[in-house]
């Protein structure tokens, strides 16, 4: 690549195109960008560098992470439509949703162990993860294939994949080789995804297999956090895997009616869904 000079001879900054190339081209030979050594190399403010990663972003160049940016996984030959691979986001998380999981994300362990069950909630958790890393060496265990692949471009975590037959439905791993490894599991947190959740019939899953895997990992969790979609609070599923006293803390995204939140905090559950985030977020600036 010519090097670009100013009209007096000296060796002028590099413009957008040449500044585009580069970080790519480092990134394809590194796997990683930190943002603070690419304004460096290239002369330039770390804002410049920032900016420059939105662009590239935006074209599905590459991943912003805290602090710099990875390489888009490139798709899976023969993929299977619905498996999120890192590059990708989970559909459908609102705004305040995603506040919710932050502040979920700072309540749980920054090293120690961690266990993420199956969902489109510990997804989208595992993305916040990613763009706040821990400082600190953390280990997560995880049956879902995506979460796994995500969390696994996070340098300070370590993670470990249960294993076992693959779910068509949720490409969750499921079965005897799955059960087998949890069963050997200490965890300091267990999150845990019910489908459905009810104070007479506790937190429960569509399907044997799912219930008998989330019934492990909540055996396995010093501390167990049920991560709810607030579509299933209140409603049972097909097959109960714990009861509400088994349960440390429920976390309900969406919008559920403000009466089964509150039914919960009564059945002496510490809940914690959108509008308390945000009563703690005003409390915090006033």
């Amino acid at each position: 690549m010519p090097t670009r000079r100013a009209a007096d001879g000296s060796v002028a900054a590099p413009g957008p195109d040449q500044r585009f190339e580069r970080l790519l081209t480092w990134l394809s030979a590194e796997g990683r960008l930190d943002v603070g050594d690419a304004a460096e190399r290239l002369g330039v403010a770390q804002e410049t560098v920032r900016r420059d990663l939105r662009v590239l972003e935006s074209r599905a160049q590459l991943v912003r992470v805290h602090g710099g940016a990875v390489e888009v996984e490139p798709a899976l030959p023969g993929s299977v439509p619905g498996l999120t691979v890192p590059g990708t986001r989970a559909p459908g998380v609102e705004p305040e949703d995603r506040d919710l999981l932050e502040a979920l994300w700072h309540q749980l362990p920054r090293n120690g162990t961690l266990l993420l069950g199956t969902g489109r909630l510990t997804l989208e958790l595992a993305t916040v993860m990613v763009n706040d890393p821990p400082d600190d060496d953390l280990t997560v265990v995880t049956n879902a294939l995506d979460v796994a692949l995500l969390l696994s471009r996070v340098s300070r975590v370590s993670v470990y994949n249960i294993g076992g037959a693959v779910s068509p439905r949720t490409h969750a791993q499921e079965g005897d080789w799955a059960l087998t490894e949890l069963h050997r599991l200490h965890t300091d947190v267990s999150v845990v995804c019910p489908g459905g959740l009810t104070l007479e019939r506790g937190l429960s899953q569509p399907t044997p297999a799912a219930a008998a895997v989330s019934q492990a990992e909540v055996a396995a969790g010093s501390r167990v956090v049920a991560l709810v979609e607030g579509a299933a609070l209140g409603r049972p599923s097909f097959v109960t895997f714990a009861g509400l006293d088994e349960v440390d803390q429920v976390v309900v995204a969406g919008d559920p009616p403000p009466t089964l939140v509150e039914q919960l905090g009564e059945h002496g559950m510490t809940c914690t869904d959108r509008r308390s985030v945000s009563a703690t977020r005003r409390g915090r600036k006033s």
